[in-house]
């Protein structure tokens, strides 16, 4: 917690409150909770086992979603105290229960088997994975709704798509099973839920696996992805009141501390996303979260791992009042102060960049850090909470648990937790555990997951929350947005609005104007990239030039198999390890036709744009100078649906901010060309004067090292920056393609990947810290990076060789001038531009040094195997936006099957469409190929004109399906309803034997391309022995259609086997083996991480 303790022990207002506050150490009383609340409603929880106080217990949490003891039961506490078992956990475990808003029924994910055994140990997944179920409370019948489906990229591996975990050999395959968890009903008969099923994992690891949003109908048809924008991972989605939902997100794109989670809102659809509480707490989780009943909410802030999923609870309104910003600026010192009591017993406030207004904590005798909690005054550790959820009267119920509620050894992990069921009287403030009002603690119990069993208007004075419109796509969005496009749009009104910047530096260490320092040994010495801020050296508003829109794709988990990389990980190696691609460098300047420029209502130089892209499709933005290098970058992930449009957000990160209307600027007017970013890619470059150009490529761009860099390097560079000089300028090699540590090639790690100093003149310090990747390149920053400076022949990154003190001698920190400190050194541009003229060697031409730009802006990919999984491949599927007929009920007639296709990089496979359904349409037969009736309308837009039109239909379905180039494949199933036909029908999910695990219709193999849609699965469940003592229990349970070995089998050596080579990628005659090794870490260890725990 060092940072918190320097922004505490530097803010004044902040010193003074910890001053006032020493003696709370007296003040925070345990005390005996009151005597158990005499509710006048049910409470449906989880009962975990406990194992005393020695011994430790599982929680789910975000660093390990899928950890959890077996045994875990699904219980109903009546308000006698009397209780029965609704499921009992078995050799699996229950988790995640919600209560439907009539009150009526309990969704709730059911683990299989999570025995030890039951588990894949180098992946710390369980083979069967898990599946949502609901109870009904009455009749106790079960309904289960999800059954493992599997969804991988097609085009990204070799699949098995009916077995995820134990395929014959030659398929790739996870080597765990599917995780369906969070399910939370939505308006409308719709539940939202999180699942892996298509196979992700994230970038940078700390999680596994990715787990992402999806929305189904409440009988788990029409089973929709909403966010594919989900690439870290997602958890635990909750309805609001407005419609919307919100959900926990892992924020670690970039450069990220890859600890981090925030809470995001989203509209079922999918369009509105939007932060709640943003994930600035460095090193902390925001993550469980309700809304009360006054529609204020409550967030859980804890530390990965160490904590279990324990920490403190936080409240703000769900909007500040009308005119003034959601949140407080990013200097961390014009925050308001939070309390909290930390380990030591004092209440010590922290602040964080972009605070929610009117955030507090309701439980400041406590905290949420990786430390203990605090001794009371009778000597016992106060505990924290986890699982917040909303009950009538404004009242909230926790968990919370006495004693540390950390593992470490801070100073003792003992007790181990001994969490119970507990009341927070209208979600108020306590001041100590003894204004907790006691549900139920049994010492032989963990008790988890507690709900109100009453019904959503007992809670929000309504039925059910607002129903928002789904996925219009209807054209009535923007000209440019036809009904039944597959694109979106995406802008904002300036780029001058921006709180981009760093909102925090160590005050004893603040020597770049705010910023990060160039190399220092000083831990957190600015939130710059790694938290909060991502501002690339020193520059003003008249240095933005442009905006550039990168597009992210997923990683697909190719876990074992032929085709996977060692232990499991990419095969590819860049600084975010995730597949950028360029859409388009937009500049951002106006002019008039007499050459001014075009002001915006504030003044300044309008900066506002608007572009067209690929709907469902990952992206963020990066600013740029005229050089077209990185200013700042937004690192998180972003999206549009199809037919949405998103201009709204006011400024770049301006979050405290007034938002400059859109509609009041350039971007807004007719005479505004849209840019188009679905059929070119325009890229910045300079003309013969030096002044800044365009040029367009013609497919999305990306830049790799093999492909890209390597080359220029041979040509102009290694004449003299050769192993066989004695002393090669600037002690510099790049013709050595030995392989090193983490078989990346020594020219390539001489310039991207040489943190420790290995070659050439060593770092002042210990390292290359803070974001270098080496001497000469920080990650995604090249106006930071010296080798730029080398090839533009000039320092690039805002400060002069004045500004900071170098070593004399490179390398050697005896030679900094007298008295400097070697953590304010950096390093100076001296010499001259390289190749230096006259050396007899090819200069680089502008568009060869702005590519140079680009590949560090992208993370300095290299495709570190040669094969066309690695860096090249194509992850991301086709965007398919079904807009007619729309999912349920339709006002009749309908008269035109419409859809819209598009892909943000390898291309539509035209011939790959397919249409079916299940009823007579234009006179074909129920299952007939429909594709061939549909025409173009419009850009990327087919349409099927009825002519005869369908009057009245229930429980129809369309099935479609469209591949990329790649061979991903999308896949709607649309189940529909027209006119007289009524609406959707009810849900008729009957109980059996046997629990059908996977999809009984055989994929069909991807080389063939022939996309026939398989029909929705058979949902059934098993119905056991029962075990109440009350009621019938059930315990779900599974058979597989296969046989199943305890431990899937990795394959000893995977050659990798190439697909065959597409015309941009580079030919690799090497053949590499890998031996799969025995171990939890997902990523190999070249992953770059350079962030200071």
């Amino acid at each position: 917690m060092s940072r918190d303790v320097a922004k505490t022990f530097f803010s004044r207002a902040r010193f003074a409150a910890v001053a006032s506050f020493v003696t709370l150490t007296l003040a925070v009383v345990v005390l005996p909770a009151v005597a158990r609340a005499a509710l006048p409603y049910d409470v449906v929880y989880v009962r975990q086992p406990r194992f005393g106080d020695n011994s430790n217990t599982t929680w789910p949490e975000v660093a390990h979603p899928a950890s959890i003891d077996p045994g875990a039961d699904l219980m109903l506490l009546h308000p006698d105290g009397s209780e029965e078992v609704l499921v009992a956990g078995g050799v699996g475990a229950v988790t995640d229960p919600f209560v439907s808003f009539d009150a009526q029924w309990v969704y709730y994910s059911y683990f299989y088997d999570v025995r030890p055994q039951a588990y894949n140990n180098q992946r710390g997944l369980p083979y069967q994975g898990a599946d949502i179920f609901r109870i009904n409370l009455a009749t106790r019948e079960i309904q289960q709704l999800t059954h493992g489906e599997f969804t991988p990229n097609t085009g990204s591996g070799h699949w098995d798509e009916s077995n995820p975990v134990n395929p014959p050999s030659g398929f790739d395959y996870l080597g765990y099973g599917i995780l369906n968890l969070g399910a939370a009903p939505l308006a409308g008969g719709k539940i939202v839920f999180t699942s892996n099923r298509n196979g992700f994992v994230p970038p940078r690891g700390l999680t596994n696996p990715t787990l992402q949003l999806f929305v189904m109908d409440e009988d788990g048809s029409n089973v929709t992805q909403i966010a594919p924008m989900n690439i870290g991972s997602t958890l635990h989605p909750v309805p609001l009141r407005d419609g919307r939902l919100m959900f926990s997100t892992m924020e670690t794109q970039g450069l990220r501390d890859t600890r981090m989670w925030g809470i995001w809102a989203i509209n079922p659809d999918g369009r509105n996303w939007g932060p709640i509480m943003s994930a600035f707490h460095e090193g902390q989780a925001f993550h469980f979260a309700t809304q009360l009943s006054d529609d204020d909410l409550v967030v859980l802030d804890y530390y990965n791992l160490n904590d279990n999923g324990f920490g403190a609870l936080y409240r703000r309104p769900l909007h500040s009042p009308a005119g003034v910003p959601g949140f407080y600026p990013a200097f961390v010192d014009q925050n308001p102060a939070i309390d909290q009591t930390v380990g030591g017993g004092f209440l010590y406030p922290f602040q964080m960049p972009f605070t929610p207004w009117g955030l507090y904590s309701i439980v400041p005798f406590t905290h949420g850090q990786d430390e203990a909690a605090p001794i009371g005054s009778n000597g016992v550790r106060v505990g924290k909470f986890t699982h917040p959820s909303a009950a009538p009267n404004n009242d909230l119920l926790v968990v919370w648990t006495r004693g540390p509620a950390n593992n470490l050894d801070r100073p003792s992990p003992l007790p181990y937790n001994d969490a119970g069921l507990y009341l927070i009287p209208g979600g108020n403030i306590v001041n100590s555990p003894g204004d907790l009002v006691l549900i139920k603690n049994d010492p032989n119990y963990n008790e988890a997951w507690p709900r109100a069993v009453v019904s959503y208007r007992a809670v929000h004075g309504v039925d059910e929350p607002d129903q928002l419109p789904w996925l219009p796509n209807d054209g009535s969005e923007h000209v440019e947005l036809p009904a039944g496009t597959p694109y979106g749009l995406i802008g904002t009104s300036s780029f001058y609005k921006r709180e981009s910047f760093p909102g925090f530096v160590v005050p004893w260490s603040n020597t770049f104007d705010g910023l990060d320092a160039f190399n220092t040994a000083e831990n957190g010495q600015s939130s710059n990239w790694g938290v909060q801020g991502s501002d690339a050296g020193k520059y003003s508003n008249t240095d933005i030039w442009a905006v550039r829109i990168v597009a992210m794709e997923p990683d697909t988990h190719r876990s074992y198999g032929p085709n996977g990389g060692p232990s499991g990980g990419e095969l590819f190696f860049s600084h975010a390890m995730e597949r950028m691609r360029i859409l388009g460098e937009i500049p951002l300047r106006k002019f008039d036709a007499s050459g001014n420029p075009i002001l915006d209502p504030e003044g300044n130089p309008d900066t506002s744009f608007l572009a067209k892209i690929p709907a469902d499709t990952p992206f963020t933005f990066q600013m740029l100078d005229r050089n077209g290098m990185v200013l700042t970058m937004a690192q998180t992930w972003h999206q549009v649906r199809p037919g949405e449009a998103r201009y709204d957000c006011g400024g770049c990160h301006a979050h405290s901010q007034q938002p400059l209307d859109f509609d009041s600027t350039f971007a807004h007017r007719p005479e505004y060309q849209v840019v188009d970013l679905v059929h070119s890619t325009p890229l910045l470059t300079k003309d013969s004067s030096g002044n800044p150009a365009l040029r367009a490529a013609s497919a999305p761009v990306t830049v790799e090292f093999f492909r890209d860099i390597r080359p220029i390097l041979q040509r102009s560079c290694v004449s003299c920056h050769t192993r066989t000089s004695a002393s090669p300028p600037g002690n510099l090699v790049l013709d050595d393609h030995a392989l090193y540590s983490n078989d990346l090639p020594g020219d390539y790690a001489r310039l991207a990947n040489d943190q420790d100093g290995r070659w050439g003149y060593p770092p002042l310090i210990f390292a290359w810290r803070q974001t270098n990747a080496s001497r000469y390149i920080r990650g995604f920053q090249s106006r930071r990076s010296l080798l730029m400076w080398k090839l533009f022949g000039q320092r690039l990154d805002g400060w002069t060789n004045a500004d900071h003190p170098t070593e004399s001698v490179p390398g050697n920190p005896a030679t900094l001038p007298s008295g400097a400190d070697v953590n304010a050194a950096d390093l100076d541009f001296t010499g001259a531009m390289m190749p230096p003229p006259g050396s007899g060697v090819p200069p680089l031409t502008i568009d060869e040094k702005m590519l140079f730009a680009r590949w560090i802006d992208l993370g300095a990919p290299i495709n570190t195997y040669g094969s066309d999984y690695g860096w090249f491949l194509d992850d991301l599927r086709p965007t398919l936006a079904v807009s007619s007929p729309p999912p349920n009920a339709n006002a009749a007639p309908l008269s035109e099957i419409r859809i819209g296709v598009a892909d943000a990089d390898s291309g539509i496979d035209t011939a790959s469409l397919s249409l079916t359904a299940d009823i007579a349409i234009e006179g074909r037969a129920p299952g007939s190929q429909l594709a061939d009736l549909a025409t173009p309308v419009g850009d990327g837009i087919f349409a099927i004109a009825l002519t005869q039109p369908i009057a009245a239909v229930t429980d129809a379905h369309l099935f479609a399906a469209v591949a990329d180039n790649q061979g991903n494949i999308t896949r709607v199933a649309r189940r529909f309803s027209v006119g007289s036909g009524g609406p959707a029908p009810s849900v008729t999910i009957s109980a059996a034997a046997t629990t059908t695990r996977r999809p009984t219709a055989t994929p069909t193999p991807t080389a063939t391309r022939t996309l026939r849609p398989t029909a929705t699965p058979t949902r059934t469940i098993t119905r056991p022995t029962a075990t109440s003592t009350r009621r019938p229990t059930r315990t779900p349970t599974r058979t597989w259609t296969r046989t199943r070995t305890a431990t899937p089998t990795p394959t000893p050596t995977a050659t990798f086997t190439r697909r065959p080579t597409r015309t941009r990628t580079r030919t690799v005659t090497r053949t590499r083996t890998v031996t799969p090794t025995s171990t939890t870490t997902r990523r190999p260890t070249r992953t770059p991480t350079r962030l200071v725990q």
